[in-house]
């Protein structure tokens, strides 16, 4: 399974719906998407493309999108349990204080926010940040029953 992970979206504000555009959908089985989507057409946009899509709001959504979406989202995907969460709970997005909002051991946690892509380890979690969307960065993640691998991707 190919997964798809965009956070701080920021459209219209410092993007726009091209740039999502010129992603090939088709590539990916599912969609995380992290928060600060800001406008309701763009969920809009995503929910009506192929992949299943799995979001979250984040602290710049208009009230339209924070009552369709969580805050935070739990997932089991092939025996692995997967977090995610826009980061803003926390102010500046600290990893080891938004594991504990998930209040269970996760194999994956997923957070925005920061705008900063990175890739680690907390106590067995992977923890990943797409970085911003709306600066062109963004993540994949490949997964089954034997492989989680994530790579970093930007322009």
């Amino acid at each position: 399974m190919k997964i798809l992970v965009i956070s701080d979206l920021h459209i219209p504000l410092k993007s726009d719906l091209k740039s999502l555009e010129k992603l090939n959908f088709g590539l990916y089985d599912q969609i995380f998407l992290l928060g600060d989507i800001v406008d309701i057409e763009v969920l809009n946009y995503l929910e009506n493309q192929k992949p299943i899509l799995h979001a979250v709001y984040g602290n710049m959504d208009d009230f339209y999108i924070k009552n369709r979406l969580p805050e935070k989202l739990y997932l089991e995907l092939f025996g692995k349990k997967i977090g995610l969460i826009h980061g803003h709970q926390t102010g500046r997005a600290i990893p080891d204080k938004l594991l504990k909002y998930f209040n269970k051991k996760i194999d994956l946690m997923v957070f925005g926010h920061s705008h900063y892509q990175e890739k680690y380890e907390i106590e067995d979690t992977l923890i990943l940040n797409p970085g911003a969307f709306c600066e062109g960065d963004y993540a994949e993640i490949e997964l089954n029953e034997s492989i989680l691998e994530i790579k970093l991707l930007h322009p």
